[in-house]
């Protein structure tokens, strides 16, 4: 997997309920404010500021234009292939921070930015992605990654290859050398199941292409694979609180 860049704009207030965020992310606001809270504790993002967030959360976030313009913000989503083995990290680690733009921060963000944009390779990008790693460590935050990711995220990196597929549990099963029953047998012990999993993958995909494309509406459902954007739109209201119309213009 690669580095993934999102740019979201927005010129109204943006109100997403329990945002997943899969991989280690790490945001930079341009204009306006972030929020972001799990309901116990929430931070504000200024203008110029970052934030990061471990793998794994789900966040209630806001985003709030200023008063004379847009909201504008970049996010880096850094696969877990790409970071190196780190020192323990107490389990007491927060799941998100609230950052200073400091000069390296700023920097080492920008260079990762550039090399996603120039398509470099991966060998070359990877050292990017550990100097950004290192710059956020620098300023205060070290996330809890996860040890062992369970069949929940192994089936989830597999879906996100082709999120619109018509996947079905047998075949995701072959392919992790499992019968069918104990895929859903270890799901069920995860808290989930293989239809959750699927949809979980499709719709936040569809919130990234929402905020960080102009497809229209049919097309963004036809990738997340909607039979229909009516059918799209109930289950994205339903998922993240929101139409896909209010998260645009």
């Amino acid at each position: 997997m690669a580095v993934a860049r999102l740019e979201i704009f927005a010129r109204r207030r943006q109100r997403i309920a329990a945002a997943p965020f899969a991989e280690f992310s790490i945001f930079q606001v341009r204009a306006g404010r972030k929020r972001m809270g799990d309901g116990q504790r929430r931070d504000e993002i200024p203008a110029g500021g970052f934030a990061a967030v471990a793998p794994g959360q789900l966040l209630n976030v806001e985003n709030l234009p200023p008063q004379d313009g847009a909201y504008r913000a970049v996010c880096l989503c850094l696969p877990h292939t790409m970071l190196a083995p780190a020192d323990p990290v107490p389990v007491d680690a927060p799941a998100w921070a609230a950052l200073p733009a400091t000069r390296a921060l700023e920097q080492a963000f920008a260079h990762v930015e550039q090399g996603v944009s120039e398509h470099l390779p991966e060998s070359l990008l990877r050292h990017r992605v550990a100097e950004l790693v290192a710059a956020v460590a620098l300023a205060g935050y070290r996330p809890p990654m996860e040890r062992n990711r369970g069949l929940r995220e192994r089936i989830r990196l597999l879906l996100n290859t082709q999120p619109a597929r018509e996947w079905r549990a047998e075949e995701v099963a072959a392919r992790l050398a499992l019968s069918t029953a104990t895929l859903r047998r270890r799901l069920a012990g995860e808290a989930t199941s293989f239809s959750a999993v699927l949809e979980e993958v499709r719709l936040t995909h569809g919130l990234a292409l929402v905020q960080g494309s102009h497809k229209p509406l049919k097309q963004v459902a036809a990738e997340c694979g909607y039979a229909s954007p009516s059918r799209f739109t109930a289950r994205f209201r339903q998922r993240f609180g929101t139409l896909p119309s209010e998260l645009r213009d």
